[in-house]
C-alpha cells in the first residue's frame, strides 16, 4: 500500500511539473519552430552601394516596427548582379541601372510582376578641396591642372558606366582616359576625391552629399547620359519570399519615401 502511495505521488508531480514546463516535457521540435517565429524572418537584401546610408536608416525603423531582421550588401550592381546569378541567397535587389536587372530578368531570377523602377538621381561632378577652384565644369578636366580623375570601373558600376557614357557623349572619352583611376564602387570614388587621393571624381548626386572636404562642382549634363534610375525586384528563389514581399511594400510606403527623398533621391 505504501509503495503504491510513493507511485501515485510521484506521478503526480511528474505531471505538475511537465504542465509547468519545467522538465521540458513536450514536442521540442513545436517550441523550436515557436521561437523561429516570434524571431522573425532574415531577409536578405542586395543594394547599390549608393543606397547604403538611406537603406541602413529605413532597415531600423523598418526592423524594430516588424520584428523581422534585414541582413543588407552594399556593391556595385555589377557584383551583386553576379553574386546572385551563382546562386547567392538573395530576397530583393536593387540595382542602380537596368542593365543589371535585365540580366537577371533574362536568367530567369526575377519574381512574377514584381519588377519596378524605385529610385532616380543624377550623375554629379566633384573635387577635392585642393582642386575645386580650378573646375567649374566637366570639359575643365582636361585642363593641365587636373592630373587624376576618379569614376567607377565601368565593366561593374553603373556610375561609372554613366560616366563613360557622358564623355564619349561630350568627345572627351579619347582624351580624358590617362587621367582616370577605376574605383570598385561609387562610395570608393566619393573618398579618393573627399581624402585628396584624386583630384575630381563623378558620383551620383545623393553620394556627393555627403563630401566632407571636398566641393561639389554640379551635375553632369542631363543629356550626356541615360537617365539614373535604380529598378528593384523580389527574386524567384527568395529564401523569404512573404517576409521579403513585406519589407518590398514598405519600400514603396510613405515612411520610406521621406527617408529616400530626405538623402536626395527622387522617389518615381
Amino acid at each position: 500500500m505504501k509503495r503504491m502511495k510513493k507511485t501515485m505521488c510521484a506521478g503526480l508531480i511528474l505531471t505538475l511539473l511537465c504542465g509547468l514546463g519545467l522538465t521540458g516535457c513536450g514536442n521540442s521540435g513545436t517550441d523550436g519552430a515557436a521561437d523561429d517565429q516570434a524571431a522573425g524572418a532574415t531577409i536578405h537584401v542586395f543594394a547599390a552601394a549608393s543606397l547604403t546610408d538611406a537603406l541602413d536608416e529605413m532597415i531600423a525603423q523598418y526592423q524594430e516596427e516588424s520584428g523581422n531582421t534585414v541582413v543588407a550588401v552594399y556593391e556595385a550592381s555589377g557584383t551583386l548582379q553576379k553574386q546572385i546569378s551563382e546562386g547567392a541567397d538573395c530576397d530583393i535587389f536593387i540595382s542602380a541601372n537596368q542593365k543589371y536587372m535585365n540580366t537577371l530578368e533574362e536568367e530567369g531570377a526575377l519574381a512574377a510582376d514584381t519588377r519596378k523602377d524605385l529610385l532616380g538621381n543624377n550623375l554629379t561632378l566633384i573635387a577635392s578641396a585642393e582642386k575645386a577652384d580650378q573646375i567649374t565644369s566637366v570639359e575643365d578636366l582636361l585642363g593641365d591642372g587636373v592630373e587624376m580623375i576618379a569614376i567607377g570601373e565601368p565593366s561593374e558600376v553603373p556610375a561609372g558606366q554613366y560616366a563613360q557614357e557622358m564623355f564619349e557623349n561630350l568627345g572627351m572619352w579619347e582624351d580624358i582616359q590617362p587621367k582616370l583611376v577605376y574605383a570598385k564602387n561609387v562610395r570608393s570614388v566619393l573618398n579618393y576625391v573627399d581624402g585628396g587621393d584624386a583630384d575630381a571624381g563623378l558620383v551620383y548626386h545623393t553620394d556627393a552629399l555627403l563630401l566632407e572636404s571636398g566641393k561639389i562642382i554640379g551635375d553632369a549634363p542631363s543629356d550626356s547620359y541615360t537617365a539614373v534610375n535604380y529598378p528593384s525586384a523580389i527574386m524567384e528563389a527568395a529564401p523569404q519570399p512573404e517576409a521579403a514581399a513585406d519589407f518590398y511594400e514598405y519600400l514603396a510606403g510613405d515612411d520610406a519615401k521621406a527617408i529616400f527623398e530626405s538623402y536626395g533621391f527622387t522617389v518615381l
